[in-house]
């Protein structure tokens, strides 16, 4: 989980067998502004070493040790592992190497049976088969946490850790149809990402373009005025809302902070 204090950006011009074009990359580091700096030279560099290699098992690890940097503001470490960030949006985040979040928001119409779920309400079929599929012999002695959010479901996996990109990780969130796109964030990113505050448009805040890093002064006023207009209308709003619990559930101080500031334990509509 590439998630940093200091993000410098470099930009230089990449040479292939074409014409150089410029790229730019962001480099990150809990360490100083410089070293960040230093980071972000070195991934072009290393991108220039890629793009001009003959050797295809090199480009190929390269490709598939690749991790996409988080660029986002850090709000709240709750510890090294989990790490709240605001988004390109202006929602936070919690960002999570060891808790496994589960997003499930589409529909799954079987192509066996292309008519299940007509004439009836799609969210309660949706719970019925992650009820279903947590409930399996395999999965005897795990915990489940399912929560209701605007679209769909989100699931937590409260007594077993898997690191996100691996084949367990995989394997339980195709058994739960998981969306394909945060599937793949969750393998581009090397992490689990939960939304803890609504989404703007729902709860009819203004839209902002967060710029970070090196906003100006006249951009950090904006923004703060932003941030606490959108904290005011999101009071009485929930991301998600606690609805089932099934097998040895257990909680821990990520979850607590994950229903404290989802705020799931109010009934509040869901944003």
């Amino acid at each position: 989980m590439r998630v940093y204090k200091y993000w410098a950006e470099h930009t230089q011009d990449l040479k292939g067998s074409y014409t150089p074009k410029p790229a730019r990359a962001f480099g990150g580091s809990n360490i100083s502004l410089a070293d960040a700096q230093q980071q972000a030279v070195e991934k072009l560099e290393l991108v220039q070493k890629i793009v001009t290699s003959a050797n295809f098992r090199e480009r190929k690890a390269y490709e598939t040790a690749y991790e996409a940097d988080i660029v986002e503001e850090i709000i709240e470490e709750i510890d090294e592992k989990n790490i709240v960030t605001r988004n390109r949006f202006g929602v936070l985040v919690l960002n999570s190497e060891e808790v496994m979040f589960i997003d499930v928001d589409t529909f799954r119409r079987p192509f066996w049976n292309p008519g299940r779920g007509r004439g009836k309400n799609p969210k309660k079929i949706m719970l019925k088969d992650i009820e279903r599929t947590a409930g399996r012999a395999r999965y005897s002695g795990w915990g489940f946490r399912i929560y209701e959010t605007f679209k769909g479901y989100r699931i937590i996996v409260t007594n077993q850790s898997f690191p996100p990109r691996s084949k367990e990780a995989k394997q339980l969130m195709r058994a739960f149809h998981a969306d394909r796109k945060y599937r793949r964030f969750c393998l581009q990113q090397n992490c689990y990402r939960a939304r803890l505050t609504p989404k703007p448009r729902r709860i009819k805040q203004r839209r902002t373009r967060i710029i970070f890093p090196n906003r100006n002064e006249a951009e950090e006023k904006d923004h703060l005025a932003w941030v606490k207009d959108y904290e005011y209308r999101s009071e009485r709003y929930s991301t998600c809302r606690l609805v089932a619990t099934i097998g040895e559930v257990s909680t821990s101080p990520v979850i607590d902070y994950h229903d404290k500031v989802s705020r799931a334990m109010r009934d509040y509509a869901l944003g």
